[in-house]
């Protein structure tokens, strides 16, 4: 369905497709984190499987070393980790560099990371949860969910609960192998723009021939006219004939949320990776995706952003002082 503000007669998802592909260019700069723990190796192998060397992708191993904790094993010290981690990326034929900073003081790790991701320039940062704390990793409490919703790149968070798009064999870093795993992605849609830009970078720069797209929008309506805001999405799986449905959910907003179906549909569809789109920073979309989707669901969770709305006038107006109430309100 074309829209009526169009004058090219395309679909929205079409219009937004074309801004994408101008804006990102060929290529992707993708970062992965590391601390020496088992979900750092699975972060690493799911960062593999998403670079594409044909492309001219980039490929940037970050850690935040902590000199206060001289505790640490050697096999966890920033020179270890470094041989470790690029020997690994260099087993999946990815040529990798590495850059390691010390973490700030007065700033959580998941802060310092996304800072440096962002002086990087990455277009992905990828991290595993639950490092090295076990369940109780900071990165998803208040202050580390403020750093991740003001970050300029988006997040893929792999968790230790789900399937991850890619496995590790073999005795880790030179003699590790990284085996691809065909994905099965969940896109939750609201219909914004956001979503489109979000659905638009996940099949233009992460969807791989052997990989699977559900598009599914939630609602507490009829679903109805959900449906018919699904038709380009439709139209735009099947014109490049890739792996894909749509559909709809409707849900009974007295016993259940709009998170809580997107998370449903995640096991409904026999999805393992959870894709949303965010913007705004200071609003709720997609029933507040940062907070909800990112710490309720348990497989993979792709968070995809527009990076420009992280500094235009909507974001330092209404963002900030949103995010400031929330970082002060939300209990401890």
């Amino acid at each position: 369905m074309a829209g009526s503000d169009n004058p090219m007669g395309i679909s929205a998802v079409e219009a937004v497709d074309l801004e994408v592909k101008k804006r990102q260019g060929p290529s992707l700069s993708i970062g992965c984190a590391v601390d020496g723990s088992q979900m750092s190796d699975r972060a690493m192998a799911a960062a593999l499987c998403l670079f594409n060397n044909r492309r001219g992708d980039k490929f940037t191993v970050l850690h935040i070393s902590d000199s206060t904790k001289t505790y640490l094993s050697k096999h966890l010290q920033p020179a270890h980790l470094k041989n470790y981690y690029v020997d690994m990326a260099h087993g999946a034929r990815v040529k990798s560099e590495w850059l390691c900073r010390e973490k700030e003081e007065g700033r959580s790790t998941c802060e310092c990371l996304t800072r440096l991701a962002d002086k990087l320039g990455a277009d992905l940062l990828v991290l595993g949860s639950w490092g090295r704390k076990g369940e109780k990793l900071d990165m998803l409490g208040t202050v580390s969910d403020f750093s991740l919703r003001q970050s300029h790149c988006s997040i893929c968070i792999v968790r230790s609960t789900g399937a991850s798009i890619g496995a590790i064999t073999g005795g880790g870093g030179g003699g590790t192998g990284v085996v691809q795993r065909p994905a099965k992605y969940l896109f939750a849609t609201d219909c914004s723009h956001a979503a489109h830009l979000a659905f638009c970078f996940l099949v233009n720069y992460m969807y791989r021939p052997s990989d699977t797209v559900h598009v599914v929008m939630v609602t507490a309506n009829d679903g109805v006219e959900e449906r018919k805001s699904l038709e380009q999405y439709r139209d735009y799986i099947r014109k490049r004939k890739l792996n894909g449905e749509t559909h709809v959910k409707c849900i009974d907003r007295l016993v259940s949320t709009v998170p809580e179906g997107i998370v449903d549909a995640v096991a409904e569809y026999g999805c393992d990776v959870l894709v949303v789109g965010i913007s705004g920073y200071g609003r709720k979309k997609l029933g507040s995706v940062s907070h909800d989707l990112s710490t309720r669901a348990s497989c993979t969770t792709i968070i995809i952003k527009d990076s420009r709305d992280v500094v235009n006038n909507r974001y330092n107006s209404m963002g900030m002082m949103t995010l400031a109430g929330e970082v002060a309100t939300s209990p401890a």
